[in-house]
């Protein structure tokens, strides 16, 4: 059995929840909304992820970065980039004022007169965005296992450093991990296969011994294909045409992942 010793995780939607996260922290937000001013919570809240979405792709200069990075709108309304990248310097310094108004304009399509409020709404934002962070089911006990086995566990990830070393404290992963590749301090983002080659590289391994595991194709997996190390791939409805490469695997769930990276090896002889 060719054991895979390097086991390279995505975090979104790997192991965190991430929607159910952002949901959570635009409700607190609209949550102070309804105590202050009595508007209902979720409308602020669906008012406030539209306007903040629009307001940050009117920037046209952050198209390219967005997607060079893995980066969204809901990053740009609670992280400072801590420990990015010059090429993010200009995103850094226009955060603030995005911020402000995106709140303030949510304020006003609802309604609300006092835009005084847009600094207290950002705060809740802020704090709820990474305070109740949920693992996908299976996602602890995967973690457990791999380092049962004594593997290396990388967290290979897309998005802004400081929230994605929030999310992996909060969730309690933090501890489990050998090392951390993420996009905006690297300097390049999956599927750069640099990206892949950085998470095997940190911990000492080889890519023959590594396999990543994440979400998404475009990626996660495409990410480890250029670097030829197989991927398993959690999707529920994989398209027939991503189906066939050998090195790809796919599963149905988080949970189905540990038993699949063991079959995956016993193929691999």
């Amino acid at each position: 059995m060719k054991r895979r010793e390097v086991v390279i995780l995505d975090l979104d939607g790997t192991l965190i929840d991430e929607r159910g996260t952002v949901d959570r922290a635009f409700l607190a937000a609209g949550q102070v909304v309804h105590e202050r001013v009595g508007i209902d919570a979720d409308r602020f809240a669906r008012t406030a992820r539209v306007t903040a979405q629009r307001l940050w792709w009117k920037a046209t200069w952050i198209d390219p970065l967005s997607d060079a990075f893995g980066i969204s709108a809901w990053d740009g309304l609670s992280e400072d980039f801590e420990k990015a990248v010059p090429a993010l310097d200009r995103l850094r310094a226009w955060l603030p004022a995005f911020r402000q108004a995106s709140w303030r304009l949510a304020l006003e399509k609802v309604g609300a007169t006092d835009l005084g409020l847009a600094e207290t709404i950002s705060a809740s934002y802020t704090q709820h965005r990474h305070q109740d962070v949920r693992l996908l089911p299976g996602a602890a006990d995967l973690v457990e296992m791999l380092e049962h086995e004594q593997r290396r566990l990388v967290v290979l990830t897309n998005g802004p450093g400081d929230g994605q070393r929030r999310k992996l404290e909060s969730s309690g992963l933090l501890e489990h991990m050998r090392e951390l590749v993420i996009s905006t301090e690297a300097g390049f983002a999956k599927p750069d296969p640099r990206a892949v080659s950085r998470a095997v590289d940190c911990v000492g391994g080889r890519h023959e011994e590594a396999v990543m595991i994440g979400d998404t194709y475009d990626r996660d997996v495409l990410g480890a294909l250029a670097c030829k190390v197989p991927a398993i791939w959690i999707t529920d409805q994989p398209p027939p045409d991503r189906l066939e490469h050998p090195l790809v695997t796919p599963v149905g769930s988080t949970e189905a992942v540990l038993p699949a990276l063991h079959a995956l090896e016993r193929s691999l002889g």
